[in-house]
């Protein structure tokens, strides 16, 4: 959800002066606020220092890569696993 959020915070600059006024008047987190950002991951966006936006957003889509690659992944197994009957030949011993 997050990368979907910068997307949109990165898409809402191009149309939208106020959010590049409000990073320029250090302001940013009022903008970061009205996105879909966790409150951690904004809390994050807030602190980022930057000298344009275009390498805030730069700096912003590292961190929210990298979390959203930190985050783990459960892998459940198949509601079919062990329900199956085994072919019973792969389980006997074969001689040649």
């Amino acid at each position: 959800m997050s990368m979907k959020a910068l997307n949109h915070l990165v898409a809402r600059s191009i149309v939208d002066p106020s959010v590049v006024i409000s990073f320029n008047d250090g302001r940013i987190s009022d903008v970061l606020s009205e996105c879909e950002f966790a409150p951690e991951m904004r809390a994050n966006l807030a602190q980022l220092e930057a000298s344009s936006f275009a390498e805030y957003a730069m700096y912003a889509y590292r961190i929210v890569k990298a979390a959203e690659e930190a985050e783990v992944s459960i892998k459940m197994p198949s509601p079919l696993e062990g329900l199956l009957p085994r072919d019973s030949r792969a389980d006997q011993e074969q001689v040649a």
